[in-house]
């Protein structure tokens, strides 16, 4: 166990017990939710509770010696957005259509459960923002301004522009003379969520890439198997990865470069709006073959 193993949960626990508990309430009904998600996609890349606990293991050790910097309020919207901002992928029919109209405007209700399948995928976070929209009051969520800032958080994890003042503002008040911090923690959401590439994100006995019906699952499958290990050093981040099929080696590298871009933007932002830090700068790739 490292110094940052449970790092902002065992900080929450220790300054408000209240929003632990609360956060603690909802790990079980997020993680039945999120299996729902398999039996949509059941050969995409893992999104269930063992991913959000990747990402919230990113988290700790992505804000490092900036804990004490973070209230109570901010770890908890943290902890909350890292469990639920994968939700919208199993959201049901029922919620599906009545979240469309929110998410595509103008765009028809789609006739076949792959074109459902492709809307989902594509606009996963916007689903998510509108799930947590019609139930935050079901997961005890204290006021509709926490709820919102858990909301603009797991939106921001792809897609979203956290540049935007207006869409993330710092700070937003979330109780009197209590607010948090939104561009820092949706960028530490979205590069934590990145980050999660290596091998262990798909579980070889859960997943078998021969029997998988589309060959881009299949694709994506075999080159996280490949990604052995992703390291977060003092100033960079290492990605080491085994592959000799020259497709999957250049699918790595693809990753990578989306990976580098998102640590560039996260820490811009970072840097630009907040007076915390991302203090990894680059990213580095140690590939070879067998």
């Amino acid at each position: 166990m490292t110094e940052t193993d449970y790092m902002v949960e065992r900080r929450l626990a220790g300054l408000d017990a209240d929003l632990h508990a609360r956060y603690r309430n909802c790990v079980v009904v997020s993680q039945q939710m999120l299996l729902r998600y398999e039996g949509i996609f059941p050969d995409f890349t893992d999104h269930t509770a063992l991913h959000a606990l990747e990402v919230v293991d990113y988290c700790n050790a992505l804000i490092a010696e900036q804990i004490d910097r973070l209230s109570a309020d901010e770890l908890y919207v943290l902890l909350m957005s890292a469990m639920f901002h994968d939700v919208g992928l199993g959201v049901s029919g029922r919620d599906f259509e009545e979240f469309l109209p929110l998410v595509c405007p103008g765009e028809a209700l789609p006739d076949t459960v792959e074109k459902r399948q492709k809307v989902v995928r594509a606009n996963h976070q916007e689903f998510s923002g509108c799930y947590l929209r019609k139930y935050w009051e079901v997961f005890d969520i204290p006021n509709e301004r926490y709820a919102q800032a858990i909301i603009q958080t797991c939106r921001g994890h792809r897609k979203a522009d956290l540049w935007d003042p207006a869409g993330y503002p710092c700070p937003l008040e979330v109780l009197p003379e209590r607010a948090v911090c939104l561009p820092y923690l949706a960028a530490l959401l979205r590069l934590a969520d990145e980050l999660d590439i290596a091998f262990d994100r798909n579980f070889s006995f859960l997943y078998d890439p021969e029997h998988m019906v589309h060959a881009k699952d299949r694709f994506e499958f075999k080159k996280h198997r490949s990604i052995r290990r992703v390291e977060l050093l003092a100033d960079r981040v290492v990605v080491t990865a085994v592959a000799d099929d020259a497709e999957i080696r250049v699918g790595i590298e693809e990753t990578v470069e989306k990976l580098r871009k998102t640590l560039l933007y996260c820490r811009e932002v970072t840097a630009a709006r907040t007076d915390f830090v991302i203090h990894q700068s680059k990213v580095e790739l140690d590939l070879t073959t067998v």
